[in-house]
């Protein structure tokens, strides 16, 4: 009689290797690659932007579009800053700025009358965020 069924065959398994684990708490954990975070290229003011607000005149909302637009206006003027600031270094031969440079740099950046009411909010500005941190 003739077998229908092949012959069985068996494989030898070795007892030597583990077998892997499932499980998530595994002594030896397979390292995970991290990548840094990309830093934005892009500075934003909105977070100044919100604690002056809250500090000066609490009771005053903005909106998104608006808090957009201001953000993007001290984007400018900053720019502008920097500029009048490395002049105002080159020429003084100090790498340290004090506040008498940064409003002689506000009053070279800012046209007329506005000038002038920058000057007097920074410095409104400064006495108060000295007042909140004493």
């Amino acid at each position: 009689m003739m077998d229908i069924f092949p012959q069985e065959t068996y494989i030898k398994v070795e007892d030597d290797e583990p077998i892997p684990s499932t499980s998530t708490h595994d002594s030896n954990p397979v390292q995970r690659v991290r990548r840094k975070k990309q830093r934005r290229e892009e500075l934003s003011f909105k977070p100044y932007i919100l604690r002056m607000k809250k500090i000066v005149s609490p009771d005053i909302k903005l909106s998104s579009i608006a808090l957009e637009g201001l953000d993007n206006l001290l984007s400018n003027v900053y720019q502008m800053y920097c500029s009048e600031f490395q002049l105002l270094s080159s020429h003084t031969k100090i790498k340290t700025l004090s506040d008498k440079d940064v409003e002689s740099a506000t009053k070279l950046c800012m046209p007329g009358n506005l000038k002038n009411k920058a000057v007097n909010n920074g410095r409104r500005c400064v006495f108060l965020q000295e007042m909140q941190n004493s």
